[in-house]
């Protein structure tokens, strides 16, 4: 598992209990399984074979690209951050057809970075203060002719998950 029991005590500070250990871990694989679904691949390393159409610059798939394996073309290539490079490439507007490129790469945390740890437990927070807290549902409130805002915590949930995955796929 990328992210532990033992990763959220020591980020929170908080000691749990008994009841509380289950709860807690399940939450933490359903924020990275739900990232994982946002993304469209596992956050572990994995080892990726892609197809793609043969251009300049292709942009892989999978997020952080952590070693090239293999390139079925007979020709220079180099490894950008999450792209390869063909710096001899030269497009011809009289061809028609187009050719493909297989590309095998790993790809993946073997260990998650910090950053990330930290948005995750954020995440599983406010779960869990969601449901222990009445006053979480607000996001204000007004005791003079009683006014009070009810918190979209579903919009904000989605939100906080998408900049996350934003955050993987562009790192």
């Amino acid at each position: 598992m990328l992210i532990t029991i033992e990763d959220y005590k020591k980020i929170t500070g908080k000691t749990l209990a008994d009841e509380e250990l289950a709860k807690v871990e399940t939450l933490l694989k359903a924020v990275v399984s739900h990232i994982e679904n946002i993304l469209g691949y596992n956050l572990e390393e994995h080892e990726v074979i892609e197809i793609k159409e043969y251009r300049k610059t292709i942009y892989l798939s999978h997020r952080p690209v952590n070693e090239i394996k293999k390139v079925n073309k007979e020709e220079q290539w180099r490894k950008g951050m999450n792209y390869i490079e063909f710096p001899k490439f030269r497009e011809c507007p009289c061809c028609m057809r187009t050719e493909e490129v297989e590309i095998t790469y790993t790809a993946g945390y073997k260990e998650l970075p910090d950053w990330l740890k930290f948005e995750i437990v954020g995440l599983v927070d406010d779960f869990i203060n969601s449901f222990d807290e009445e006053i979480s549902k607000y996001t204000s409130y007004k005791i003079d002719d009683i006014a009070y805002s009810m918190r979209d915590m579903l919009t904000t949930r989605n939100d906080k998950l998408n900049n996350i995955a934003r955050l993987i796929y562009v790192s």
